[in-house]
């Protein structure tokens, strides 16, 4: 009985801890997610200021970052299929998109 008492324990607490590390898991996902489309934001940005100049090298980045976000939106619909899980993430990406500077 001592022994069946001890498992179900660690079940449940191995549960929490999964649910726990997902709900952080979409944050962060949202939060890198926003960062690399603010950083991109920024740069094309910048891009079109210094591309009157001459200066190409910003719109080379500005089209690396395009290319990586393409990349890592893919990965996050891929990641969260649940109809749920996916407007956690889309409200945490709005929420961080919204502190964009």
């Amino acid at each position: 009985m001592k022994k069946t008492i001890t498992i179900l324990c660690t079940l449940i607490c191995a549960s929490l801890f999964f649910i726990s590390c997902n709900d952080g898991s979409i944050e962060k996902d949202a939060q890198k997610y926003a960062d690399l489309m603010c950083k991109a934001q920024k740069l094309a940005t910048d891009a079109v200021k210094n591309a009157a100049s001459g200066d190409l090298s910003a719109i080379s980045e500005s089209t690396k970052l395009a290319a990586e976000a393409t990349s890592l939106a893919q990965e996050m619909q891929g990641k969260y299929k649940d109809a749920a899980d996916y407007q956690k993430f889309t409200s945490a990406y709005l929420k961080a998109m919204a502190n964009c500077k």
